[in-house]
C-alpha cells in the first residue's frame, strides 16, 4: 500500500491509497521552511495532476540532503531527483556517470534561448544538460522597514553615499541602521552587493566569471572593502553569528532600517503576515540596479535504468521547466522563474523589478560567487571576509591584495 502526498495549510500529508502508484517521483530536497514546504507542494500537486505519484523525502539543510542523496545512490537505491546545486556539484555526479542528461528537453524547450546564459552553462557538462533550473534568486536586495523610514522622515538610500547620509539621523532617531548578522553568509551577500554597487557590473563580471586578478586587485575592489569597513559602525552589539532570519526579524518589527539580503526574505515577510509597500519595502541594494546577482534552484536526475523510473522523471522534468508551473512555484518560493519567457504578471512588484533587469542581458546577469568560485577558492573567499569584518586593523589594501590571490585560483 502506497501513500498519496496531499497539501492542506503549507504541509504535507500522506492519505493512503489503495492502488499502486503510477510513475512514482520520489523526490528529495530540503525545502522544509513554511514558505518553502508551500512552494514544493506546488510541484507535488502539478504532479499528482497529470497522472503520477508524488514521494516527499526532505532533508534539514543542503549538507544533510548531500548526504541522504550520496547513500541512496551508492546503495543502489537512488531519488527519482534531488534539489542539487548547479556548477561543480552537478558536474561532479554528471562525471562520475551517476546522472541522467536532459538534453531533450533541452532542446525541445529552446533553453539556449529561454534560460540566462550564465545558468545554462552551469547546468551543462561536456556538453550535455544536466540540471533543470526552476527559479533565480536575487541576492542584492535590500528589504527596508517602511514605518522607519515614513517615521524619520528619510528615503531608502538609492546609494551608499546616501546611506552614509542617512544613518547617523536613524541611529539618533532609536534606529539599528543597517540589520545585519556576522555569519559567512551574510559577510557574502553584503560584499557581493557592495562590489556590484560600488565596482560596477563590469568589475564584478572580470572578477566572478573571467577571475581576472587585475581586476580583483583594482580600485574598485578597494573602494569595495572601503566602504563595507565604514558600514560596521552602524549595526547593533548583537550582530556576531546571528541568523539571517533572525536578523530580518529586526527590519520587521522596526527597530532596524534595512538589511541586505536575497529574496527569499518575502516568505519570512508573509510569514509575519506583513504587507509589501505597506509593511515594509524591496529595491535592489544601493547602486546596483541595474545588476542581479543570481542563485539557481535546480533538479538532477539520477542515471536508472528502471523504465517507470525513466518515464517518471521525464514527467518531472518536464513539469518543473513548464513556465506556468515555474511561476505558480515562484509565488511561494520569493524568486523568479528560471524560464525568461515565464508570464509573471500575477507576482509582485519586486519579482517585476528583477525579471526587467534581467531582460536587460548577460550583461547585467551577474553570478552568486558560490557558482562563480570552486569550492576551495570560495571558502578562501569567505575566510577571508569574516577575518576582514572581525578586525578593524585589516586595510581594505590588504584584504584586496588578498581577494585578488583567491580570484587568480577561483576558477581552476
Amino acid at each position: 500500500m502506497f501513500g498519496r502526498v496531499c497539501f492542506a495549510a503549507g504541509v504535507f500529508a500522506t492519505v493512503a491509497s489503495f492502488s499502486a502508484p503510477a510513475q512514482q517521483a520520489d523526490v528529495i530536497h530540503y525545502w522544509t521552511s513554511g514558505g518553502e514546504s508551500r512552494a514544493i507542494a506546488v510541484f507535488a500537486h502539478e504532479y499528482e495532476k497529470r497522472g503520477g505519484k508524488w514521494l516527499d523525502d526532505p532533508a534539514v539543510g543542503p549538507q544533510a540532503e548531500n548526504s541522504l542523496a550520496m547513500n541512496r545512490i551508492a546503495g543502489g537505491n537512488p531519488p527519482t531527483a534531488m534539489q542539487w546545486q548547479t556548477g561543480d556539484p552537478t558536474r561532479e555526479l554528471a562525471e562520475q556517470g551517476l546522472l541522467a542528461n536532459v538534453d531533450w528537453l533541452a532542446k525541445a524547450g529552446d533553453w539556449k534561448q529561454n534560460l540566462p546564459p550564465l545558468m545554462l552553462e552551469k547546468a551543462t557538462v561536456d556538453g550535455h544538460v544536466y540540471s533543470a533550473p526552476v527559479d533565480i534568486h536575487g541576492t542584492n536586495w535590500m528589504f527596508y522597514s517602511t514605518k522607519v523610514f515614513r517615521q524619520t522622515g528619510l528615503q531608502p538610500p538609492k546609494t551608499w553615499d546616501e546611506f552614509f547620509a542617512e544613518a547617523p539621523k536613524l541611529q539618533a532617531a532609536g534606529y539599528i541602521p543597517l540589520a545585519f548578522g556576522a555569519n559567512a553568509q551574510q559577510e557574502s551577500w553584503l560584499f557581493m552587493s557592495l562590489l556590484a554597487g560600488t565596482g560596477g557590473s563590469d568589475l564584478y563580471r572580470a572578477v566572478s566569471i573571467d577571475h581576472d586578478p587585475k581586476a580583483a586587485a583594482s580600485a574598485g575592489v578597494e573602494a569595495t572593502f572601503k566602504v563595507m569597513a565604514r558600514l560596521r559602525q552602524y549595526v547593533d552589539a548583537g550582530s556576531p553569528n546571528r541568523k539571517w532570519n533572525d536578523t530580518l526579524a529586526l527590519v520587521e518589527t522596526n527597530k532596524a532600517a534595512l538589511m541586505i539580503v536575497g529574496d527569499w526574505a518575502k516568505g519570512d515577510f508573509s510569514a509575519a503576515n506583513l504587507t509589501l509597500d505597506k509593511d515594509y519595502g524591496c529595491e535592489l541594494a544601493p547602486g546596483s540596479g541595474d545588476s542581479y546577482i543570481m542563485a539557481f534552484d535546480a533538479f538532477v536526475f539520477p542515471k536508472t535504468d528502471k523504465p517507470d523510473q525513466i518515464q517518471a522523471q521525464h514527467k518531472l522534468a518536464e513539469l518543473v521547466m513548464d513556465p506556468a508551473v515555474q511561476v505558480e512555484f515562484t509565488r511561494y518560493k520569493g524568486s523568479i522563474p528560471a524560464l525568461l519567457n515565464a508570464n509573471i504578471g500575477v507576482l509582485d512588484r519586486c519579482a517585476k523589478q528583477a525579471q526587467q533587469v534581467m531582460a536587460k542581458g548577460p550583461s547585467h546577469q551577474l553570478l552568486n560567487f558560490l557558482l562563480a568560485f570552486t569550492p576551495d577558492s570560495y571558502g578562501q573567499y569567505i575566510d577571508l571576509l569574516g577575518q576582514y569584518w572581525a578586525n578593524p586593523e585589516m586595510t581594505a589594501a590588504d584584504a584586496t591584495k588578498k581577494f585578488a590571490a583567491i580570484v587568480a585560483t577561483a576558477g581552476n
